[in-house]
């Protein structure tokens, strides 16, 4: 796999998505015309570097976005040469680890969207049952490497290439942290929280995940209080924790308000958006 991330062939197809996604500037202010003027030579220093281990990331710039609500997110953003690495690092990983990533994930994963996600909870929500609807506090800049690393090293056998991540989460942050704009951080995040998946799915706790934002569902409240607290046990463990201003316990049939959509069951399950993107799709929260 380290091979074909490094091939020139995959890092031009991994320039042309960086380029057609475009993006701020990064760390080094590079823009993508400078870049693609000597677009060859680019590339095929980057393969060079990367097969060579002298390979290093730059700098990361720091970009103030409004999310959908108002509220301020941060995104930080690497330079052009090292999101290309970083696409063709996950063009060739998403592949293979997709396909062992649970059913009820949903978030920066192929063929995979927010109505998919509603669809999934519209068929695991009984009538009357009671949810956990979730949040994870600041979870991108929360995550810690260590646990991260630990769990990447069952998916990833191939040590350069387990290398080139530790390389870009040191340049993330001391210790913790995901940024939010780096191309490999989706594929990161998902890994950070498939424990959770599978300690869901071990116990037959029916749920939906998208990214850090999640809903876990249960007959009665005594049943989603037990699953609050294996919720609590399994993000512990790894540093992280609920947002429990943003957590609660409810009945379906109340309502939820998950992935910019208020959700509600009565006689049968549907949902209706109260945030919706052109074309009537529903619109996909930066998380």
């Amino acid at each position: 796999m380290f091979e074909q991330l490094c091939h020139v062939d995959t890092l031009h197809l991994a320039w042309k998505k960086v380029r057609s996604n475009g993006g701020a500037t990064g760390g080094d202010g590079e823009t993508a015309r400078e870049f693609s003027r000597n677009l060859e030579m680019r590339i095929l220093a980057l393969s060079s570097a990367l097969r060579k281990g002298r390979y290093r990331p730059g700098r990361l710039a720091t970009v103030k976005i409004r999310k959908p609500n108002g509220q301020p997110r941060l995104l930080r953003i690497p330079g052009l040469a090292d999101r290309v690495a970083q696409t063709s690092c996950h063009m060739v990983l998403s592949t293979k680890l997709d396909r062992r990533m649970s059913r009820d994930s949903f978030a920066y994963r192929p063929a995979r969207s927010v109505r998919d996600a509603l669809n999934r909870l519209d068929k695991l929500a009984p009538r009357n049952a009671w949810v956990l609807d979730a949040d994870i506090r600041a979870f991108f800049d929360r995550v810690p490497h260590g646990p991260l690393q630990d769990e990447l090293g069952i998916w990833i056998s191939d040590p350069r290439i387990m290398h080139l991540i530790m390389l870009w989460l040191r340049s993330f942050g001391k210790g913790r942290s995901l940024a939010q704009g780096a191309p490999i951080s989706p594929l990161l995040a998902n890994m950070a929280l498939h424990p959770l998946d599978m300690a869901f799915s071990f116990r037959d706790i029916p749920f939906v995940r998208y990214a850090d934002d999640f809903v876990a569902l249960g007959k009665s409240r005594k049943d989603v209080d037990r699953v609050r607290a294996v919720a609590q046990k399994v993000l512990r463990r790894r540093g992280l924790e609920l947002n429990h201003e943003k957590t609660q316990i409810m009945k379906l049939s109340e309502g939820i308000h998950f992935l910019g959509q208020d959700c509600r069951w009565k006689t049968r399950p549907s949902w209706k958006s109260s945030a919706r993107s052109e074309g009537g799709q529903p619109r996909k929260p930066l998380t």
